[in-house]
Protein backbone atom coordinates (compact mmCIF):
# COMPACT_ATOMS: atom_id res chain seq x y z
CA UNK A 1 0.00 0.00 0.00
CA UNK A 2 2.88 2.31 0.96
CA UNK A 3 5.02 1.86 -2.35
CA UNK A 4 1.26 2.19 -4.22
CA UNK A 5 0.56 5.48 -3.09
CA UNK A 6 4.81 6.70 -3.34
CA UNK A 7 4.39 5.53 -6.71
CA UNK A 8 0.85 7.06 -7.65
CA UNK A 9 2.27 10.89 -5.95
CA UNK A 10 4.26 12.83 -8.10
CA UNK A 11 6.89 14.72 -7.10
CA UNK A 12 5.42 17.37 -5.21
CA UNK A 13 2.56 14.84 -3.22
CA UNK A 14 5.29 12.48 -2.28
CA UNK A 15 6.49 14.59 0.83
CA UNK A 16 3.14 15.14 1.80
CA UNK A 17 2.47 11.32 1.30
CA UNK A 18 5.76 10.35 3.39
CA UNK A 19 4.32 12.85 5.94
CA UNK A 20 1.45 11.42 6.48
CA UNK A 21 1.99 7.59 6.35
CA UNK A 22 5.19 8.89 9.72
CA UNK A 23 2.00 10.87 11.25
CA UNK A 24 0.39 7.38 10.73
CA UNK A 25 2.75 5.01 12.23
CA UNK A 26 2.74 3.34 8.26
CA UNK A 27 7.02 5.16 8.50
CA UNK A 28 9.60 5.77 10.67
CA UNK A 29 12.40 8.00 8.93
CA UNK A 30 15.69 7.78 9.52
CA UNK A 31 17.16 10.33 12.51
CA UNK A 32 20.46 10.45 10.86
CA UNK A 33 21.36 13.67 9.74
CA UNK A 34 23.47 11.74 6.46
CA UNK A 35 20.49 9.18 5.89
CA UNK A 36 17.05 10.35 6.67
CA UNK A 37 15.77 6.95 4.77
CA UNK A 38 11.91 5.97 5.47
CA UNK A 39 11.28 2.53 6.87
CA UNK A 40 8.30 0.38 7.51
CA UNK A 41 7.41 -0.45 11.43
CA UNK A 42 8.95 -4.28 10.87
CA UNK A 43 12.26 -2.60 10.39
CA UNK A 44 14.02 -2.38 13.70
CA UNK A 45 17.45 -1.54 11.51
CA UNK A 46 17.29 1.80 9.06
CA UNK A 47 17.49 -0.04 5.86
CA UNK A 48 19.03 3.28 4.30
CA UNK A 49 21.99 3.07 6.40
CA UNK A 50 21.50 -0.10 9.22
CA UNK A 51 21.83 2.49 12.03
CA UNK A 52 18.94 2.30 14.89
CA UNK A 53 15.64 4.64 14.63
CA UNK A 54 17.41 7.11 16.73
CA UNK A 55 19.94 7.39 14.28
CA UNK A 56 22.73 5.82 16.35
CA UNK A 57 25.02 2.86 15.55
CA UNK A 58 23.23 -0.27 15.67
CA UNK A 59 23.72 -1.29 19.41
CA UNK A 60 23.66 -4.28 21.72
CA UNK A 61 20.51 -6.61 22.56
CA UNK A 62 21.38 -7.87 25.89
CA UNK A 63 19.06 -10.50 27.02
CA UNK A 64 17.85 -10.00 30.14
CA UNK A 65 18.56 -13.53 31.03
CA UNK A 66 21.99 -13.02 30.11
CA UNK A 67 25.01 -11.99 32.86
CA UNK A 68 27.09 -8.94 31.80
CA UNK A 69 29.99 -10.79 31.93
CA UNK A 70 28.79 -13.61 29.90
CA UNK A 71 27.73 -11.09 27.41
CA UNK A 72 31.10 -9.24 27.10
CA UNK A 73 33.07 -12.73 27.21
CA UNK A 74 30.75 -13.22 23.99
CA UNK A 75 31.64 -9.59 22.37
CA UNK A 76 35.94 -10.75 22.85
CA UNK A 77 35.48 -13.81 21.44
CA UNK A 78 33.20 -12.25 18.14
CA UNK A 79 36.04 -9.48 17.80
CA UNK A 80 38.72 -12.52 17.85
CA UNK A 81 37.04 -14.87 15.90
CA UNK A 82 37.02 -12.20 12.82
CA UNK A 83 40.54 -11.10 13.72
CA UNK A 84 41.81 -14.86 13.38
CA UNK A 85 39.70 -14.83 10.22
CA UNK A 86 41.08 -12.21 8.38
CA UNK A 87 37.88 -10.65 7.90
CA UNK A 88 36.03 -7.13 8.15
CA UNK A 89 34.58 -6.86 11.43
CA UNK A 90 30.63 -6.61 11.45
CA UNK A 91 28.96 -3.53 12.76
CA UNK A 92 27.28 -6.58 14.90
CA UNK A 93 25.82 -9.50 14.98
CA UNK A 94 22.04 -10.92 15.47
CA UNK A 95 21.84 -14.41 17.15
CA UNK A 96 18.25 -16.07 16.82
CA UNK A 97 16.81 -18.83 18.80
CA UNK A 98 15.74 -22.82 17.84
CA UNK A 99 12.46 -23.84 18.91
CA UNK A 100 13.49 -24.67 22.52
CA UNK A 101 14.88 -21.18 23.11
CA UNK A 102 18.16 -21.83 22.71
CA UNK A 103 20.33 -19.38 20.99
CA UNK A 104 21.95 -20.77 17.45
CA UNK A 105 25.67 -20.64 16.56
CA UNK A 106 24.64 -20.67 12.85
CA UNK A 107 22.48 -18.58 10.22
CA UNK A 108 23.69 -15.55 12.61
CA UNK A 109 23.07 -12.35 11.11
CA UNK A 110 26.44 -9.87 10.57
CA UNK A 111 25.44 -5.97 10.28
CA UNK A 112 27.77 -4.04 7.76
CA UNK A 113 25.76 -1.18 7.70
CA UNK A 114 22.35 -1.26 5.82
CA UNK A 115 23.64 -4.57 4.03
CA UNK A 116 23.01 -8.23 6.43
CA UNK A 117 24.88 -11.48 5.69
CA UNK A 118 24.42 -14.99 6.99
CA UNK A 119 27.03 -16.44 9.15
CA UNK A 120 27.79 -19.58 10.37
CA UNK A 121 30.46 -20.14 13.75
CA UNK A 122 32.07 -22.60 15.58
CA UNK A 123 31.77 -24.69 18.40
CA UNK A 124 33.32 -21.63 20.12
CA UNK A 125 30.60 -19.40 19.75
CA UNK A 126 28.44 -22.08 20.35
CA UNK A 127 29.83 -22.59 23.63
CA UNK A 128 30.34 -18.69 24.51
CA UNK A 129 26.19 -18.93 23.90
CA UNK A 130 25.38 -22.09 26.11
CA UNK A 131 27.14 -20.03 28.75
CA UNK A 132 24.19 -16.98 28.25
CA UNK A 133 21.23 -19.62 29.27
CA UNK A 134 17.88 -20.47 27.43
CA UNK A 135 16.84 -17.28 26.04
CA UNK A 136 13.73 -16.11 27.52
CA UNK A 137 10.44 -16.20 25.01
CA UNK A 138 10.75 -12.47 23.38
CA UNK A 139 14.63 -11.89 24.35
CA UNK A 140 17.01 -10.89 21.02
CA UNK A 141 20.29 -11.01 21.10
CA UNK A 142 22.80 -8.66 19.42
CA UNK A 143 26.09 -7.69 19.86
CA UNK A 144 27.45 -4.85 18.87
CA UNK A 145 31.09 -4.81 17.70
CA UNK A 146 31.61 -1.50 16.35
CA UNK A 147 32.53 0.21 19.59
Amino acid sequence: MIEKALRAANEQQEEVVRDVFRKAGLLWQCKSLTCRFDNTPAQELCEGCGRQRDGRRVGDRVPPSAHPDDFEDLRALLKEHFAYQGKRLPDAVTFEKDFGNEWLSYGATLHYGPRTRFHDFGSDVEEALCDLGRAEPGELLRVALSR
